[in-house]
């Protein structure tokens, strides 16, 4: 009996190390073993779940918890003469409130939110989307977003805005680390009115090179209309921000923010034809 539980043991070690990158745990409680897989309401791997077991006569319960998700449970039947069991826990997503705000922390009048979908995001990111009138907020740029969730500044947010009529339209992901599991999870995203600018570094338009061609590749895998709206938003936002700002680097940088880009996509060509312009009446 010892034999045959020290092998049920290198067992999972094993295919812990050398199976693929789920979300699993391995858990135990006397001599049973649990192989416990966490997936959200999308059926996405959770990665870096923890979990616990309690075993009570016949059957186990089995808890789950991981950053930005309500904790969830399932209950197990034990088997006489079963050890292992595979066991797949579904966790639900967080109580959300959010509120968009001035610099001097007044609430935007006709704000409004959206982050029902989950779809379009990794097992760790958090994602939504809002909108709000362009009055007062004419010379906006992503730049000027801040956001802080239950107080505390989130961990590099990525900000993608679009223009619509009168009208702002984002989108905010934020990594759900920075998120509670069971209390209210408070967003505040403050915009500045009418900033002024600097020009953004080499870097940061090196990025959003990169980031648009990332996006570029999952456009051309959309599977819904609703997927492909929402990425087109995305390279509407990024080629905005490097057109803007791209005649004013030098050859260099520009050349370096065009290795970031697909050789042949439109924006590589709107950027070339920039240069060019450029390099003639220099």
């Amino acid at each position: 009996m010892r034999l045959r539980r020290i092998l049920v043991i290198v067992l999972f070690a094993l295919l812990a190390v050398a199976g693929p990158a789920a979300a699993e745990l391995y858990l135990s409680s006397g001599p049973y073993f649990f192989r416990v897989q966490a997936m959200n309401g999308n059926f996405k791997d959770i990665q870096n779940a923890r979990g616990r077991v309690f075993v009570s006569g016949n059957s186990a319960r089995i808890d789950v918890e991981a950053d930005g998700y309500r904790s969830g449970y399932e209950y197990v039947m034990l088997q006489k003469n079963v050890t292992s069991y595979y066991v797949r826990v579904r966790l639900e997503e967080p109580m959300v409130s959010m509120n968009l705000v001035d610099n001097d922390l007044k609430p935007v009048a006709n704000s409004s939110f959206s982050h029902y979908s989950q779809n379009m995001y990794w097992a760790d990111e958090f994602g939504f989307t809002g909108q709000f009138p362009k009055a007062g907020f004419e010379k906006l740029t992503p730049r000027d977003f801040t956001v802080r969730i239950n107080h505390l500044y989130a961990f590099a947010p990525r900000v993608y805005l679009t223009a619509a009529g009168d009208y702002w339209r984002f989108e905010i992901v934020v990594k759900r680390r920075d998120m509670n599991s069971m209390f209210m999870n408070r967003f505040e995203i403050m915009i500045a009115r009418d900033p002024v600018v600097a020009p953004p570094a080499t870097a940061e338009l090196v990025s959003l090179a990169a980031d648009y061609s990332r996006n570029l590749e999952l456009a051309a895998a959309a599977r819904s209309a609703d997927e492909t709206l929402l990425l087109q938003s995305r390279l509407e936002s990024n080629a905005a921000q490097i057109i803007e700002n791209f005649a004013d680097l030098s050859a260099d940088d520009q050349n370096e923010v065009l290795t970031r880009l697909a050789h042949e996509c439109p924006l590589t060509r709107t950027l070339k034809g920039i240069a060019t312009f450029e390099n003639l009446h220099r």
